[in-house]
């Protein structure tokens, strides 16, 4: 049985997240379906990270075990020549047996993207969250510094997280401005269900001066989710980079 690593780009409008759901298009559930078409037998693949329903991907990594006999390079074409135009398989490497897309990696960066400006975008908008109003970006910035470290994320959680514990380490949280575009970067061991989208959810009240910076930290301590800011749009948020 060979092993394969996957490196996968999508554009999640159409798709419920990456996770298996019956009767509902999953990223995951595309994926096996095309693999298991071109190997001739079911292929189960797991993947790095559960993006939500409408977020996207230009780093999702994947892994999976099948006999086939194709080289990584004719695997990669035929499973681009097959999957839909919004999810395309970049690279395909063979990897030792013991590699797992999800537990062997160390950490995950993750990008969302604001558009600030008075009108909106046809191109970028299922892509960015559009924000007609000034923003604060040093003051989100100071905020942001506040979540870097261990600690214990359950404020920034979702009510629906299955996660076994709420504590998680982030590595490296930062603003950066092109033009009309603002990036939210962040990067951690693992994230928690809507962890990045409450954090902006939050930022951005900073942001428009309804919060002080200082009040994330203190939001962070109390464990409480009621104290934080609402869950962000899904659209704005990409996984960037999966990293081992």
């Amino acid at each position: 049985m060979r092993r394969f690593k996957l490196i996968v780009e999508y554009e999640g409008t159409a798709y419920h997240g990456w996770q298996v759901q019956p009767g509902l298009p999953t990223i995951q559930g595309v994926l096996q379906a095309t693999l298991t078409r071109i190997a001739g037998v079911p292929v189960e693949v797991t993947g790095a990270g559960r993006t939500d329903a409408g977020v996207h991907a230009l780093g999702q990594v994947a892994s999976f075990s099948a006999e086939v006999r194709l080289d990584p390079l004719t695997l990669r074409r035929a499973l681009n020549a097959t999957l839909p135009r919004d999810i395309v398989v970049c690279r395909v490497e063979e990897v030792p047996p013991d590699f797992d897309a999800r537990r062997s990696a160390r950490s995950k960066t993750y990008r969302y993207t604001l558009l600030r400006r008075d009108y909106p975008s046809a191109w970028l908008g299922r892509h960015s969250l559009y924000v007609p109003y000034p923003l604060d970006v040093e003051a989100m910035a100071e905020a942001a510094r506040a979540l870097i470290g261990t600690h214990d994320f359950s404020a920034f959680r979702a009510g629906t997280c299955t996660a076994a514990t709420p504590v998680r380490t982030v590595l490296d949280a930062s603003w950066r401005v092109a033009d009309d575009l603002v990036h939210f970067e962040i990067t951690a061991n693992a994230f928690l269900q809507h962890m990045i989208r409450i954090f902006l959810g939050t930022l951005l009240e900073v942001g428009r001066g309804k919060r002080a910076p200082s009040e994330v930290a203190m939001i962070l301590a109390s464990r409480e989710r009621r104290h934080a800011g609402k869950t962000a749009l899904p659209h704005g948020l990409c996984l960037v980079e999966v990293h081992y």
